[in-house]
């Protein structure tokens, strides 16, 4: 995964990879079959692991759901902050990188995509039935908005090199879900 950040999908190679994993190129090909398959892989669990957090702070019962959402928000922010800035969102990156030249990736990220904004959509639901979210506009569009503002809000924190752009998402993420 290390490498997909540092240096994106095109600008990694097969080598790299096996040195990172320290694995003979035998193997790689034979559990892959190609970089594609296997930086198919490590997006599927990218995403995963996206899915695990926020269905770790969806279980913070001692939150509002704004402050679950902010949670998770801010766990991500940590991390950035950690990687010297340089490692935000790798589903954004390849976004980026391979949706408009790649149908299987721009597919994949696309589904990718929707499963996050499931998971915060089932989130902000629960928050618009305890009244803890805003209820004239839908779960779905409050999730769409909200996954717009963190990748968008990471694209640009990446360019500036600081977290400046994350704190007017941090202030916007209220202004938006707050009844």
């Amino acid at each position: 995964m290390r490498s997909f950040y540092a240096l994106g999908f095109h600008g990694t190679t097969v080598d790299a990879i096996l040195e990172s994993a320290e694995v003979p190129k035998g193997s790689f090909y034979h559990h892959f079959g190609s970089k594609e398959s296997f930086a198919r892989v490590v997006l599927e669990q990218y995403v995963q692991l996206q899915l695990d957090l926020i269905a770790k702070w969806a279980d913070r019962d001692d939150l509002s759901t704004h402050g679950q959402v902010e949670g998770y928000f801010d766990e991500l922010v940590s991390a950035f902050v950690r990687s010297g800035y340089e490692r935000a969102c790798l589903a954004g990156k390849f976004s980026t990188e391979l949706a408009a030249s790649s149908d299987t990736f721009r597919q994949q990220l696309n589904g990718g995509f929707a499963r996050l904004k499931a998971a915060l959509v089932a989130m902000l639901a629960l928050g618009q039935e305890r009244g803890d979210i805003r209820n004239d506009r839908t779960a779905d569009d409050l999730a769409t908005t909200v996954l717009v503002l963190l990748q968008g809000g990471f694209v640009v924190a990446l360019s500036e090199h600081d977290g400046g752009a994350l704190e007017s998402v941090r202030t916007t993420l209220a202004a938006v879900m707050c009844p």
